[in-house]
């Protein structure tokens, strides 16, 4: 949404963020790009609350497309919408609870866009969704202007994973055996973790390695706007994930050139990466990573082929101008100038709730209190 946005921005079209969450990670890089970003404060206000602020912010904004992102909360605002704005929800994990959450919402969408094919075929084979078109959307990023430079013989590998540090989809938790097999390889290498989640301390503790040439690093948190300076200081993108939808951070890694040594997945990755492009490994095949990370170290001329495929393949099909053409052509025939917005708003019960009864007019008041003295 921050490329997409920033580029509709950069063609002169009026785009808005709206967050349910007060401490929205992207808020300083949507505003780096002239992108105004309205947020809730999901710890002061109940849930209604929160919507019928979004909603009177889109009463004043008039959009003609509406883009439910990531979350259930932000496919609930779909069922407000007047006639005549399209409404657009979005599919970015091939995960069981992604597609069991957007069922709920099939009539409240216009479309669904779904940024792998893997999860285009999914959603046309649930019922929910037979008669909502599916577009295959996927991802654009940024694409600087020279690869990274390619490491000597000499040099040691920079190895990179940026992500969520947590289980099990990111399997995070394999990253010590991992480890363990480079360091039995006794090549060189520099491994830098970059992200933060639940199992930041069990890496921290375990991830570590006393052979000279051989070195980790925690880089913590990373702004949005950071990455390209982290992906230009590194050569292999590692990812031991068991479900993706289309990696962000892969795209991002393989537009700077870094060969990427990633989990052998059908949602989205096998449509980036094949042995032109990088190293598929099983995922069953834990010892598979840092073999694959070998064998680059040891075949400097392979790498440099790899590097520089994975840049074109970027450049021709994921990069930020190609997204945006992309999502033009779904919604430009469907834009209507004149909607009539309504002025007060009656948000309803979340739909996969599973007490409605919480959501009830007599309720709201106890639970407005609640996160008074919660607060405290």
């Amino acid at each position: 949404m921050c490329n997409l946005a920033g580029e509709l921005v950069c063609r002169n079209q009026a785009a808005m963020v709206l967050s349910f969450e007060h401490d929205n990670p992207l808020a300083q890089d949507f505003k780096r790009l002239n992108i105004p970003v309205f947020a809730t404060d999901e710890r002061r206000m109940i849930f209604e609350d929160c919507a019928r602020a979004i909603l009177e912010q889109l009463a004043q904004f008039k959009p003609t497309v509406v883009v439910a992102n990531l979350s259930a909360t932000s496919f609930e605002i779909l069922r407000y919408l007047p006639k005549g704005v399209l409404r657009v929800g979005t599919a970015q994990a091939h995960a069981p609870r992604i597609y069991e959450a957007a069922r709920y919402y099939a009539p409240h969408v216009d479309y669904m866009a779904a940024v792998s094919r893997t999860i285009v075929e999914t959603l046309r084979n649930m019922p929910e969704f037979s008669r909502v078109p599916i577009h295959y959307l996927p991802y654009g990023v940024v694409m600087p202007a020279e690869g990274n430079a390619l490491p000597s013989q000499e040099t040691p590998l920079r190895l990179l994973y940026f992500g969520r540090l947590v289980r099990p989809q990111k399997r995070v938790q394999l990253f010590p055996e991992i480890l363990q097999a480079l360091t039995d390889s006794g090549i060189p290498f520099h491994w830098t973790i970059a992200g933060e989640g639940a199992e930041e301390d069990f890496l921290r503790s375990t991830m570590k390695t006393s052979l000279p040439g051989q070195n980790i690093t925690f880089a913590g948190k990373v702004l949005y706007g950071d990455v390209p300076a982290l992906l230009a200081r590194h050569d292999v993108f590692l990812l031991a994930s068991d479900a993706e939808g289309l990696p962000l951070s892969l795209l991002e890694a393989m537009a700077a050139g870094l060969v990427p040594v990633v989990s052998d997945l059908a949602s989205g990755i096998r449509e980036v990466v094949d042995d032109t492009t990088g190293k598929l490994v099983a995922p069953e095949n834990t010892r598979g990573y840092a073999e694959a990370i070998v064998a680059l170290h040891r075949d400097r001329k392979d790498f440099a082929r790899l590097s520089e495929n994975t840049r074109q393949r970027v450049r021709a099909e994921f990069s930020i101008p190609a997204m945006t053409e992309r999502w033009l052509k779904v919604v430009a025939a469907h834009l209507i100038s004149e909607i009539g917005w309504p002025r007060r708003w009656h948000v309803k019960a979340i739909l996969e709730a599973p007490h409605k009864w919480r959501f009830t007019a007599p309720v709201r008041p106890l639970r407005r209190l609640l996160l008074r003295f919660r607060r405290r």
